[in-house]
């Protein structure tokens, strides 16, 4: 007997074009899986607020990307500064899709929220209403947290009012939700102290393109280019040069360094401090130590990661980043390089219990500096036993195949837990 495959509606507000990682991997997963998948999002805008070639901000449509059906809502296109215009670009696809999705949500057995941000949570809450279908929220963001860090709404009064608003109507996604999944320990510890339930969350990590970034060889040509001999000790940070990184802890780190020391930092990337560091990589005399490369093509970036000795993850320490799980963590994991995690909270903790590199404070430049002089003087094999344990760490707790998993028994569950609730009333 043929079982018809349970249907989903898949909700993000961003996807491809969009340069986009989990919330195009995740669906078509599920569909690879068995499940019959569509996906409603929006205009695509994102990261420079501009309307893709191709598409038009206030006109629907409905395509096919990688084999999946997708439908595209309007929205206020923007991902600027602006509170005002990034809520708007928010509120508007929101709407959007709730009044333009119902159908394929009252079509499906039940729907996944991609919850980044907390509003696309709105079309699925309504058909919940209408429909009674069940969903499950993917937190990404913790909302108003989020929010309240972006440093877009700083006042007292601003805060209140969110709380009045975003913080009820993110409660209420939650009492609604069938199940809810986080990216992190700590961020299902959070939820709970907040009131969910705890056999309601299922920690899935975000995973990533396995097939993109798996191990590569070195770039032959990255050390000469850079004036690094093949015997240096080299320490290499990819990723935004921003804020959030909080990248000043590294410079810092490195002046401390002794001079005589072979240690070497390539700064992969850019970003709004990038012309800020490289100025201050000058003033502190680090210029024959520290080497930024610039933005690089995706696909040398294995290769060119291979060229170090010691990948590291830097972000500030903040509330909202300690309860969460930056990809960076999973990529370098998967490629089976050590790792130096200059974070706090979760992301520190799973580098520390894989056995997979270093942690250190980011507050602290000199125990950042005391990482890297340790890691320098380990021989080749510790270095590629720390890779190894990273990368199986990796694919036994948060490959594609464990997440997956995971999200099809999750849905399982919560269908289940509809149609017996169904039953009794």
């Amino acid at each position: 007997m043929n079982h018809k495959p349970v249907a989903v509606c898949y909700i993000t507000q961003w996807y491809p074009p969009e340069p986009v990682g989990p919330s195009h991997w995740i669906p078509e997963k599920l569909a690879t899986a068995g499940l019959e998948v569509r996906v409603l999002t929006g205009i695509p805008n994102w990261p420079t607020g501009e309307v893709a070639a191709g598409y038009q901000a206030w006109k629907p449509m409905r395509e096919l990307v990688n084999g999946l059906r997708v439908r595209r809502t309007p929205l206020y296109p923007s991902h600027d500064s602006s509170a005002v215009r990034r809520f708007l670009n928010y509120a508007s696809w929101a709407l959007s899709a709730t009044f333009f999705g119902l159908n394929d949500l009252r079509r499906s057995d039940i729907a996944i929220v991609h919850s980044s941000p907390a509003t696309a949570a709105l079309p699925a809450m309504a058909a919940r209403l209408l429909f009674k279908r069940p969903y499950v929220l993917m937190i990404q963001d913790l909302w108003p947290d989020s929010i309240y860090s972006s440093g877009f709404l700083a006042s007292k009064r601003a805060r209140r009012v969110l709380d009045a608003t975003v913080g009820r109507f993110v409660a209420r996604s939650y009492a609604w939700a069938a199940h809810i999944t986080v990216l992190s320990p700590s961020m299902k510890a959070l939820l709970i102290t907040r009131g969910v339930p705890a056999d309601k969350i299922t920690l899935v990590y975000n995973w990533i393109d396995e097939n993109a970034l798996a191990p590569a060889p070195a770039d032959p040509e990255l050390r000469e280019s850079l004036g690094i001999s093949p015997d240096d000790f080299v320490a290499m940070y990819a990723g935004a040069h921003g804020p959030a990184q909080g990248l000043d802890v590294l410079l810092d780190a490195m002046a401390l360094v002794p001079t005589d020391s072979r240690i070497h930092l390539v700064m992969v990337g850019d970003g709004i401090d990038a012309p800020r560091l490289k100025a201050r990589a000058t003033a502190l005399g680090l210029d024959n130590k520290v080497h930024f490369v610039g933005r690089v093509p995706q696909d040398r970036m294995p290769s060119m990661m291979a060229a170090a000795d010691i990948q590291v993850a830097c972000l500030k320490d903040t509330e909202l980043f300690r309860v969460n799980m930056p990809s960076k963590i999973q990529t370098v994991l998967a490629l089976g390089q050590p790792l130096l995690a200059v974070m706090a909270g979760d992301p520190a903790h799973v580098v520390d219990a894989a056995g997979a590199g270093w942690s250190a404070d980011p507050n602290d430049a000199a125990s950042v500096s005391a990482a890297l002089q340790s890691a320098s003087k380990q021989d080749s094999a510790t270095m590629a036993a720390m890779g190894d344990a990273g990368r199986q760490a990796y694919f036994d707790q948060m490959a594609s195949r464990v997440g997956a998993k995971l999200l099809s028994d999750v849905i399982t569950r919560s269908l289940s837990e509809e149609a017996h609730e169904g039953e009794t009333q």
